[in-house]
């Protein structure tokens, strides 16, 4: 699992390069470099809008006395997708908006369910501690 890690930290600047040099070579590198501000600028307000909405439905499920199961998750993936928009480069951009927007954030969290569901089944999951 770490060396997927390590190959996936090297290898995702490395395409992200490569995709902006040929969108850059195919439409020019003015409207490249305004692409890219424009997804960074409608992520951030979707990520707010997103995180707005979020946060009060969390905030309603504990006047209830519910357990915000859900909705932890959903903050999680918005706050993550944000993260990823601000970053240059249309890969992460991409993942980005499917972290953030609804209908996409449902696949990837029933992905996520099942990965961490597995991982806890397997017992595959290390404890380090700090002596």
């Amino acid at each position: 699992m770490a060396r997927v890690f390590v190959f996936l930290l090297l290898a995702i600047p490395i395409i992200e390069i490569i995709a902006i040099w040929l969108v850059g070579r195919a439409i020019g590198f003015l409207p490249t470099l305004f692409l890219l501000l424009l997804t960074s600028v409608i992520g951030v307000w979707l990520a707010r809008r997103e995180g707005r909405q979020t946060w009060q439905v969390l905030q309603l499920q504990i006047q209830n006395r519910q357990t915000p199961t859900g909705i932890a998750l959903d903050g999680i993936c918005i706050l993550f997708g944000g993260f990823l928009l601000v970053a240059p480069g249309f890969l992460t951009d991409l993942l980005g908006f499917m972290l953030i927007l609804p209908f996409t954030r449902t696949y990837i969290k029933g992905f996520v369910r099942y990965f961490f569901n597995k991982v806890l089944i397997n017992r595959n999951f290390m404890v380090i501690r700090r002596w």
